[in-house]
This record gives C-alpha cells, structure tokens and sequence, in this order.
C-alpha cells in the first residue's frame, strides 16, 4: 500500500486543489438546486478526467446531510458507484485507528506521552543509537518518532502486497521484518525532532491495541469505534459482504487492480462507504451533543486531536492533518492511496462544513480538486488558490 510515496502532506493531492470562489453562492443548505447541479456536472467531470467512480458525502451544521455516487463500480459490468458502494480508505484509517488509541488513553490504559514498549510484549522496537524509550505513543501518533521509511505489505506480489486467500503473517512478524533497502523497522532519529509520515508507527499503534484490549484490532475497532458511531458498512475483513460491495480498483491505464489486502490494518487497512465515512468525519464537530457517536470520545479529547503539533511545524495533530487550503486557515483533513484507491475529506471547523470524497483509481486526484472547487463555492468557503473558471 503506497501512502507513503503517494500522499505526503506537502505535496499530491492536497495542493492539487485549488480554489475559485470569486462569487461564492449562500451555503448547500439551499437544497435541492445544488444538489442538482452536482448531478449535473460530477459525471462529465469523471469522463473529462477519465476516473471511473467517484462517492461523495456532505456535512453541514456537523451533521451529514446528503450523498451519491457517480461513474462506475466496475466498468465491465455497467456496475454503479452508490453510497452504499465499499472502498479502502487507505491512510485515512490512521484518523480511525487515533480515535482507538485515544479511547484507551481516556480510560487510563495507556497515557500519550509514555514510551510505547512500555506496552507492547509481542514485539519490541530494535536496539538503536537513540533513546527508544523516548518513542512516545503522542510520537507514533503525529510521525515524530523518528522511525525509519516503512512501506506497507510484503514482497508476495511484485506490487508488495497480499491477494484475498494469501496467507498472511501476523503483525509482529510483519513489523519484524526487512523492507528491502529499507531495512527493518527502527529508530534513525532523535524521537521528537523532525516530522516525517510514516505507515510504521501506525502499525505499532495496532499491535499497542491489541497488546492492551486483548482483542484483534478489528474486533476492538467494531466494538468500540464503528458501532457507537454507526458505520455498520465498516470494517478491514475480506468478507463475501465486503466482495459484493466493493469497487473494483482501476490504475492509471484504466487496467483493474487485484484487491491487495495487507497485514497493517492501522495504518491503511479500512473498507468503508462514503456514507459511513461522512458520521466519522461529522464526529469533529463536538457541538452536536446527542448526535450519534459524539459520546465515543470527550470533546476536550477531540479538540486535542486537531491541535497542530509543534513538532510537525502545524502539518499534523493526533491522526489528523492541517491542510492548507482556506484563505484564511486550513481544514482538517486526512488524505489515503491505495492501489486504485484515492481519498480525502475535508473539514471547517468555522463553518462546521465538510466533504468526503472516495476514488476508485489511481488518478481520482484529477477529480479531487474539482470536485472540492465546487463544494467550496456551494458553502461559501474561500480557497487559497482560484479555481478553474468552467467550474
């Protein structure tokens, strides 16, 4: 799974969006005209761009207020993209998997500024030439820990990755062993002093899960995350479910991926619908007491979360990123790519305003940034960079 060489922060598919609010209309509550328009419009754009399928959900007032599907599912069937269709999310499960350890840390099992080994027993970070004790699970979660380049999956497949029916090896033995030139998992730097992103420290998070719930990650997440907050289409099994459901994931030719499926669940393993997606990306939003899952965590815990980190210059909290796209400010964001999957959801904190949008192709982010210049304008949101003047 590539999230690490395709969706730093600094570079793809979040400065690929640009603005173009120069007559901002009131806001999506106007109803039905545009939801119409994107009726209109978002099929065109996916033939203009070439991507097959695209879901998208919107989030007003902190709470989701429409979705749809546009394109194809799987192209050679005519099948449809829908709200209910299924994607990997890829790196926006590591938003997911903060908001587990974040439970854990609000029930006192585990406290953020503690060295992870303190919990793990299954597995231990290397001996290196720094202080792994500084390796802090506050660290693991805003990519300050200073580990080393850890790319997702193995060397099965030449894409580095598990097909469905593979056998998989567990995470500790995953996390042990060598990424090619990239060796294996450890501490290169002094923990604290410089942000890098890293699927490595998620995958640690995972097995700290495990290793302090003595559940499976996935049977805790259920339990404890999608449940309360009502993503019943959620979930990291292959399962005949998951198969009927799931998009078919195209490259850049327009060729279909295999599913890979990989052993770091944490780190990029979710398969959701954009609808499921949207109640987590609404949970931001703490305001809207009693709406579902705003009991999963403590607002003063969420707003911890969206703090920027010093240590990362504001690009990151706990699980999130600070994207740079308001004129005045930033979103909260979080962004994944998986092969044939592309994602990304944004969110105003100000307006209380936000977008979720899933790809089922290497090249979604040519759809992205439209698709986010249009919301932009519908919610009266000014973007740092203007937009194309056919939007």
């Amino acid at each position: 799974m590539n999230t690490n060489q395709a969706f730093k922060l600094t570079v793809p598919i979040l400065f690929l969006i640009v603005e173009g609010c120069n007559d901002p209309r009131q806001n999506v509550q106007q109803g039905d005209t545009i939801f119409a328009q994107y009726d209109a419009l978002f099929p065109e754009l996916l033939e203009k761009r070439d991507v097959p399928g695209v879901a998208i959900a919107i989030i007003q007032n902190g709470i989701p207020i429409w979705s749809n599907g546009y394109g194809f599912s799987y192209k050679h069937s005519d099948k449809r993209v829908t709200s209910d269709t299924r994607f990997n999310i890829g790196s926006v499960s590591k938003a997911i998997t903060a908001w587990a350890v974040m439970k854990l840390v609000e029930r006192s099992l585990i406290e953020l500024d503690a060295p992870v080994d303190r919990y793990l027993k299954r597995w231990h970070l290397p001996k290196s030439d720094f202080d792994n004790h500084k390796v802090t699970v506050r660290r693991l979660l805003n990519h300050t820990a200073g580990l080393s380049v850890y790319p997702a999956g193995v060397t099965v497949d030449p894409a580095g990755l598990y097909r469905p029916g593979d056998k998989l090896p567990t995470l500790e033995e995953s996390l042990s062993r060598s990424r090619g030139s990239f060796g294996v998992l450890r501490v290169i730097r002094e923990p604290g002093t410089r942000y890098e992103y890293n699927n490595g420290g998620y995958a640690i998070l995972q097995l700290l899960v495990e290793e302090v719930t003595g559940e499976t990650f996935a049977d805790y997440m259920q339990r404890a995350i999608f449940s309360p907050l009502r993503m019943y289409n959620t979930g990291y099994h292959w399962s005949p479910e998951l198969q009927t459901a799931v998009a078919a994931p195209y490259n850049e030719h327009g060729e279909v991926w295999p599913h890979y499926l990989g052993v770091e669940q944490g780190s990029g393993g979710v398969f959701t619908t954009v609808s499921d997606l949207a109640l987590f990306v609404a949970a931001i939003d703490s305001s809207g007491v009693g709406l579902p899952g705003r009991g999963v965590l403590k607002p003063s815990t969420v707003v911890e979360m969206l703090a920027p980190s010093k240590e990362t210059n504001g690009q990151y909290g706990l699980g999130y990123q600070m994207a740079p796209l308001k004129k005045n400010g930033y979103f909260i964001a979080h962004q994944g790519a998986n092969e044939g999957f592309r994602s990304l959801f944004l969110f105003d904190r100000e307006k209380r305003s936000g977008i979720v949008i899933l790809t089922n192709s290497d090249v979604g982010t040519r759809i992205v940034a439209d698709i986010v210049c249009v919301w932009a304008k519908s919610v009266a949101i000014e973007l740092s960079n203007p937009c194309p003047d056919d939007l």
